[in-house]
């Protein structure tokens, strides 16, 4: 079954949580991690009786830097412990994936392999967080890659491979409009590359700026992951502000969420 999230302001949470609510054909939605430190956001979740598919950053700010470069074994425990807290404080919402930037790009190539074994190891470690709902650790990726040459995207294939657990994969960040400028890519293409591997896609678009993600665009990455039986997530991204309307956007999110429910 695929669920399908929409991705709530952090900062407005209390004007989007009750438009989720009234929402009949979505699932959940996604925030950032750090929304959890708050007790009244818990509240506000439990109290809607709704879930958080999807939690990212799980690493706030720059932690991903040391994590990379850590070498120290308290250093690793300590952050360690700081992230299994995080995943605590979300459990009345019983995420199912969570996700991290790890700042693949900043490694240099004659570190990486070291690196990636380390990387590896800390996300197994990860899936030993005292949690009552089963749950997933993805790494967060973007397509198109964020820039030329960027090697984002098979360093985090690759430590996926050696982390070697199905719990253990890819959060795909998928930006439709830069997309377009790169002919050579197609979701199928994507798909062949990690499919197996993929926990959740984010489909990121503007709404402020006049973007949207586009029916055809949608039923065909839902047909390619229906054929492929993907169990995932999709959540939906809008770019928002304050003067944007919840209820318009999960309207939205609503109909293109239906194509992923196609038998």
């Amino acid at each position: 079954m695929i669920n399908c999230a929409i991705r709530i302001n952090d900062s407005r949470w209390q004007d989007w949580l009750p438009a989720l609510a009234a929402s009949q054909r979505l699932d959940g939605f996604e925030c950032d991690a750090g929304n959890f430190n708050s007790q009244a956001f818990v509240s506000a979740v439990t109290k809607h009786n709704l879930h958080c598919l999807h939690a990212r950053d799980l690493l706030p700010g720059d932690s991903a830097a040391i994590l990379t470069h850590a070498v120290e074994h308290d250093a690793m425990g300590a952050l360690r412990r700081n992230i299994f807290d995080a995943m605590v404080y979300a459990a009345p919402a019983e995420t199912a994936v969570f996700s991290l930037q790890l700042r693949l790009d900043r490694s240099a190539e004659a570190d990486f392999p070291a690196q990636s074994l380390r990387l590896a190891s800390f996300l197994q470690s990860l899936l030993d967080a005292p949690l009552d709902t089963p749950y997933a650790i993805a790494i967060q990726v973007r397509q198109p890659p964020p820039f030329p040459k960027s090697l984002e995207w098979q360093r985090a294939i690759d430590i996926c491979g050696i982390a070697n657990s199905n719990r253990i994969g890819l959060c795909l960040h998928f930006h439709p409009d830069d997309f377009t400028a790169a002919p050579e890519l197609t979701p199928a293409k994507l798909l062949a590359e990690c499919v197996d591997k993929l926990h959740a896609i984010c489909f990121h678009y503007n709404p402020m700026a006049g973007e949207t993600l586009f029916d055809d665009e949608q039923q065909e990455w839902a047909a390619l992951l229906l054929q492929q039986n993907y169990n995932g997530l999709v959540t939906f991204c809008p770019e928002v502000n304050a003067s944007s309307n919840p209820a318009a956007l999960c309207e939205d999110a609503e109909s293109w969420a239906d194509f992923y429910r196609a038998s």
